[in-house]
């Protein structure tokens, strides 16, 4: 009994985590706080303007960034929805008048996978900018995404599919 409290605990801390770094957002897959975009408009196209500026893009770039860009969302959005429906299931399985803590650790690990999935999406998404860079657009990109890594995400953290607060 007293190893059975213990085990539901722990999952329980862990499930809060959870969701305590992957509550509600505002925003949705895009580029990121680009540098040159303004704070009032944080929309995907004052991003990809910054984006434009910063890295000294042609408009044929633009254009082919924009489609990336919007690829890149019809994939995202699959996942988040996969990532919501598999909160609700965590959210219904801690509910229960008594949570298993075996489904509830289960559930909490589909969920983090398909976080995981996100963090992926990113990953892709640069490595097919970049091949639409030249090679000094690359290098310059590279400085930014060091300077900040959150720079291209959308809202998103690595790995989460959310950042910190």
């Amino acid at each position: 009994m007293r190893k059975t409290l213990l085990a539901l605990l722990m999952v329980t801390v862990i499930a809060v985590a959870v969701f305590a770094q992957n509550g509600p957002r505002s925003g949705r897959p895009g580029f990121g706080n680009s540098p040159g975009a303004d704070a009032g408009q944080r929309g995907p196209q004052a991003r990809l303007e910054g984006l434009k500026a910063a890295l000294n893009l042609t408009d044929a770039q633009v254009e082919a960034i924009r489609a990336l860009n919007q690829t890149r969302m019809t994939r995202a959005q699959a996942i988040m929805t996969e990532m919501q429906q598999k909160r609700q299931a965590l959210g219904t399985l801690l509910d229960a008048a008594t949570p298993n803590p075996t489904d509830v650790g289960n559930a909490a690990i589909a969920l983090h996978a398909s976080q995981k999935k996100l963090a992926a999406e990113r990953d892709w998404f640069i490595a097919e900018l970049k091949k639409l860079l030249t090679g000094d657009q690359q290098q310059k990109l590279d400085t930014l995404l060091a300077a900040n890594p959150r720079l291209l995400q959308g809202g998103g953290g690595p790995g989460r599919g959310r950042g910190p607060r």
